[in-house]
Formats: C-alpha cells, structure tokens, sequence
C-alpha cells in the first residue's frame, strides 16, 4: 500500500496527521492489510523536516531515499590511469571496464543480485524465489534499449559505430583476468520515465544498480564505473541522474554523496500495512 501524501497550508505537521490516521482508520478495513508481507509506504521530501516527528509517531521508518545528481557543466575528468582502446578502459591494475552485452546477461544478474542480497539487511528489500527470474528479465530490457557496437540482437550490423555507441544500452561490467568483479546498469530518460516525475529537472535517468566485489571495495572500481555513467549521460543531455540507496546502508550515503547525489525523497515504510499508528 503505497501512498503519495499532499499537505499545504501553514501547519503542515497537523494535516500530515490527519492524512495519516485516516489512512490508518482505512487500512483497518482493508482484508488482508495486516499479513506479514504487507507494508504501508509514502514518500516524503527529504529536505522537509516539519513532517518526521509525525511520521516517526505512526510508526513509519525512513528506509530507503531516493537521489539525485544534477548534471554539472562540465564531465567527470578522465583520470590518466585510465586508457581507452575501442571503448574498453583499461586501469592501471589491469582492471577492464567494457559495455555489457546480452550475452552478459546471466553475469549482470547475478552481480545484481547480490545487491538485493545486501540491501536486504536494512528492510526494505527482500529476496524472493521470484527475484531472479524478474531481475534478469528487468536487465535484458535495459540491455535491448539499443544495439551495441553496431550489432543487432542477431550480430547482423545495423549501425555505424558511433550511432550505436550513442543509442548502447547503458550497462558495464569491469572484469579482472576475465573475471567480473563489479557492474554497473542505468536506465536511458525514456527508460526511465517512471521516476522523471519525481523531480523538476528533464530529461532523467535512473541508476539501476550497482555492485562491487567486497575484496575490490575501497580501491575507486566503483568511482570509476560511475564517472564513466555520468560522462555518457552527460553525453546524451540528460539534466539529472536519480537513484535509490538504502538509508540504513553505511556504504551507500557516503559514496553517491562523494558522486554528487543528494537526497531528494525519502521512503517511509510499516509492515505490516496495519502497522501503521
């Protein structure tokens, strides 16, 4: 149950309440509001601070933020370790950043699912027996938004090319000794237009996913995956980037905040649905 609270007026605290005990009084009837995987869910502007008192009183949690990353006027700097060759980047450890592909599918799930697997200790997400089939299903879309390397899903060319670079599926994988060890996979705007509401800027894109090795952490795979994204966004004209973090992640804040991203929404959730005070 999911719900988008509107309160104007000069005691925003007050209506907020009023909001909440009638969605409250109204999940009290509904059948089934109180099973084990049910939860009540609004999102509420991370900046606004009038309204977290009553939230925290009806037992909401802050979960999850969503944030966003204005486009600055000028791209990421290339650092000098990094040499491009045919759109591979090689590190200086030898790491390989390169564009995933549907032949990397299987690859790119199972990265992806190690994020959920770790997002799932701050209760926001959970890992069903679904979620692998959903997941690799959501990836392949992604990957299908556009050829890449002027090949078509049947590596017939169709493109020249920088056309195709400029249409590529968002998604890259950094592999050491032919190992993956990191991914990384955005939504284009028209992908991404599900959460462009979400903020006054156009067009945006949308951060899927993102996942480093825990032995490679610390060591700028995962900055390096990112300030590629963002040059390619920036590329393509998009005005800002959004993405989800988990709010209890000790990771998570202060990475995207080193990358720009600030938070723009936060997500309150009580589960069950009739949790709600």
């Amino acid at each position: 149950m999911v719900g988008g609270p509107a309160v104007a007026g000069p005691d925003v605290a007050a209506g907020l309440d009023r909001l909440l005990t009638a969605w409250r009084d109204h999940l009290a009837a509904v059948p089934g509001a109180g099973d084990a995987d049910t939860a009540a869910v609004l999102d509420w502007p991370s900046r606004d601070t009038g309204g977290i008192r009553v939230l925290l009183r009806h037992g909401l949690d802050p979960l999850e933020v969503i944030a966003a990353r204005p486009t600055p006027a000028r791209p990421p700097v290339k650092p000098k370790s990094v040499i491009q060759n045919g759109g591979v980047l090689r590190l200086d450890d030898g790491t390989l950043i390169r564009r995933a592909g549907l032949a990397d599918l299987d690859t790119v799930t199972r990265l992806g699912i190690e994020v959920i697997r770790f997002d799932s200790h701050f209760g926001s997400v959970n890992e069903r027996p679904s979620t692998p089939t959903a997941l690799r299903g959501e990836l392949a879309d992604t990957m299908l938004a556009g050829p890449v390397l002027g090949e078509s899903v049947l590596g017939e060319s169709v493109l020249g090319e920088s056309a195709a670079e400029e249409s590529a599926p968002w998604v890259w994988l950094a592999e050491r000794d032919g190992n993956a060890v990191a991914m990384l996979a955005a939504q284009r705007p028209a992908a991404a237009a599900w959460i462009a509401p979400m903020t006054a800027l156009a067009p945006a894109a949308y951060l899927e996913l993102m996942y480093v090795d825990p032995g490679e952490r610390g060591g700028g795979l995962g900055s390096a995956l990112v300030d590629e994204f963002h040059r390619e966004a920036q590329a393509a004209g998009v005005a800002v980037t959004l993405l989800h973090y988990e709010q209890l992640n000790p990771l998570s804040m202060p990475f995207w905040s080193r990358h720009g991203y600030r938070p723009l929404w936060t997500t309150w959730e009580v589960s069950p649905g009739q949790g709600l005070r």
